[in-house]
């Protein structure tokens, strides 16, 4: 008790001696009113962080990928089965493809997706037993957009995103 009277002598004096007592009440409402304002513009914020959790505002990037409606006789892909798209696929029956098909009526490097301008564009890369997209045999490099066909060997992938 006795140092609480001592603090509050304490803080009297200094008060006194810095001018503070001197201020005329409005001044002493108004910096009172600031520091408040101030306080309640950081709980403002605190609770909008901690309202929105851990919902981070990122831009939802559309999944591109082919979709396997016929496995054929390739025995290692399943129908229902996805292969996502990003950048760049290649597809044929040797390993350094991205994707591996092991059927005799692919080639070794059979064909390839890439993306160009926010475009996919799918090309036969010379395959011996061709490649067909939406029943048409391919010669040249065309644009696939989902919902499309596309037939290597015995294999049918649909062109989902």
């Amino acid at each position: 008790m006795k140092c609480l009277i001592l603090n509050n002598l304490y803080l009297g004096l200094v008060l006194e001696t810095s001018g503070f007592s001197k201020l005329s009440l409005i001044f002493k409402i108004f910096i009172i009113a600031v520091i408040y304002l101030i306080i309640a513009f950081a709980l403002r914020i605190m609770y909008k962080d901690m309202k929105s959790g851990d919902k981070k505002r990122v831009k939802i990037k559309r999944t591109f990928g082919l979709e396997v409606v016929d496995g054929g006789m390739n025995n290692m892909v399943r129908k229902g089965s996805v292969i996502p798209i990003d950048r760049e696929v290649t597809i044929g029956r040797k390993e350094d493809n991205t994707v591996v098909l092991a059927e005799e009526y692919i080639s070794g490097h059979h064909a390839r997706i890439y993306m160009k301008n926010n475009n996919y564009i799918f090309e036969d890369l010379n395959s011996t037993n061709g490649t067909i997209v939406n029943g048409q045999k391919i010669q040249e490099k065309v644009y696939i957009r989902p919902g499309d066909k596309i037939e290597i060997g015995t294999i049918v992938f649909k062109v989902i995103g």
